[in-house]
C-alpha cells in the first residue's frame, strides 16, 4: 500500500510538471504553485506513516510495573531504573535523517586555517622596524607641509605686491599734490583743504583691484588670486570697496573696484568690530569683459607656471643677456 501511495504521489508530480510547460500567464503559475504544495504536504503525510513507534496504555502499563516490581508492598524503585536505564543506550533502528541514522558518529569537517606567507630576504636582520603609525604621519606631515607653504607662500606674494603697488601709488600722488592744491577753491577754509588733501592722497593710494588681481592670461590664476587676497581682507591686512563716480572725480581717480593695504586691527578694535562675507559670481566671459573693459595687459601679481612665478625666470634670462 505503501508503494502505491509513493508511485501515485510521482505520477501526480509528473503531470504537475507536464502541465507546467505549457504555463503562460501569472494566474496559472499560481495554480502549479498550489499543486506543488498540495503535493509536498501529501507527501509529507506519507513519510510520517513511514515510521511506526509502538503504542502503550498508560493505566496497563502502571499495572504491569505494579505486579511484576513490587516487593514487600512496595515499588522497588531502584529496580525500575536499571531495567529502564538499558533503554536510553540505544536508539530507534527505523528512524533516519538526512545526514544518516541517529547512531552514526557525527565527524565535523577541519578548516585549515590561511596562514600567510612571510618573504624572508637576507637583509631582514638589518632592517631597523619602524611603526606605521608613525610613517603615516610623517608622510601626512610632509604632504600638508609643501601644501600649505604653496599657499601661504602665495598669500604673502600678494601682500608684497599690493604694498608695493600702493607705496609707488601714494609716492606719485604727493608728486601731483600741488596740482590738486590749485584746484581747491579760494573760498574752502585751511581746514577743509587740508582734508580734502589728505583724502585725495588716500584715493591715490588705492589701486584697481581688476589691474592688481585679474590674470588676463588664466582665469584660474585670477580665481585664485581673489580667493588668497580674501584672506588678507580677513586678516585685516588689506581691505576693498567700490569708489563711485562722483568721489572718482573729485578726486581724480577711476571708479571701480578698488584695494589697498590696511594696519592690521588691534586685538580690543578687533573683538568689537563685525565680520562680513560676500559671495562673487565670477564666469569666463565676466573675466574676459572685465579684461577688456579696464585694459588689463599684465597684473600687478606676477603670472605663475607651474606653480612658481614666472617673472624670476625671465629677470634672471635678461641679467645674463645684460652681461653678454
Amino acid at each position: 500500500e505503501k508503494l502505491v501511495q509513493g508511485d501515485r504521489i510521482g505520477r501526480l508530480r509528473d503531470a504537475n510538471n507536464e502541465l507546467w510547460d505549457d504555463v503562460r500567464f501569472t494566474r496559472e503559475a499560481v495554480l502549479d504553485a498550489d499543486n506543488v504544495n498540495s503535493l509536498a504536504a501529501k507527501a509529507t503525510r506519507e513519510a510520517e506513516k513511514l515510521v511506526q513507534v509502538p503504542r502503550y496504555d498508560a493505566v496497563r502499563l502502571a499495572q504491569a510495573f505494579t505486579k511484576k516490581g513490587s516487593v514487600g508492598g512496595q515499588f522497588n524503585w531502584t529496580d525500575l531504573g536499571f531495567q529502564a536505564g538499558v533503554c536510553f543506550s540505544s536508539l530507534p533502528s527505523n528512524a533516519w535523517f538526512l545526514y544518516g541514522p541517529l547512531d552514526s558518529e557525527y565527524k565535523p569537517k577541519e578548516r585549515k586555517k590561511a596562514e600567510r606567507r612571510k618573504r624572508q630576504t637576507a637583509d631582514d636582520d638589518e632592517v631597523e622596524l619602524e611603526n606605521p603609525d608613525d610613517v603615516e604621519q610623517k608622510d601626512k606631515k610632509k604632504c600638508d607641509g609643501n601644501e600649505l607653504s604653496a599657499v601661504e607662500k602665495h598669500i604673502s606674494v600678494i601682500r608684497k605686491t599690493v604694498d608695493k603697488v600702493c607705496r609707488k601709488a601714494n609716492d606719485d600722488a604727493k608728486e601731483r599734490v600741488d596740482s590738486f592744491k590749485e584746484s581747491i577753491g579760494e573760498e574752502e577754509d585751511e581746514r577743509t583743504a587740508k582734508k580734502l588733501v589728505k583724502r585725495y592722497l588716500r584715493e591715490q593710494s588705492h589701486i584697481s583691484a581688476v589691474n592688481a588681481l585679474f590674470n588676463p592670461r588664466s582665469f584660474t590664476q585670477t580665481v585664485e588670486n581673489v580667493f588668497h587676497f580674501s584672506f588678507l581682507v580677513k586678516e585685516g591686512a588689506a581691505s576693498i570697496h567700490a569708489r563711485g563716480t562722483d568721489v572718482a572725480a573729485k578726486f581724480d581717480a577711476e571708479p571701480g573696484p578698488v584695494l589697498c593695504k590696511a594696519n592690521a586691527p588691534s586685538p580690543e578694535t578687533g573683538a568689537n568690530k563685525q565680520n562680513t562675507q560676500a559671495v562673487i559670481r565670477l564666469n569666463m566671459r565676466d573675466w574676459r569683459d572685465m579684461v577688456n573693459a579696464y585694459k588689463v595687459e599684465e597684473s600687478h601679481i606676477p603670472h605663475r607656471e607651474n606653480g612658481k612665478v614666472a617673472g624670476k625666470k625671465s629677470k634672471k634670462k635678461r641679467k645674463s643677456a645684460d652681461m653678454s
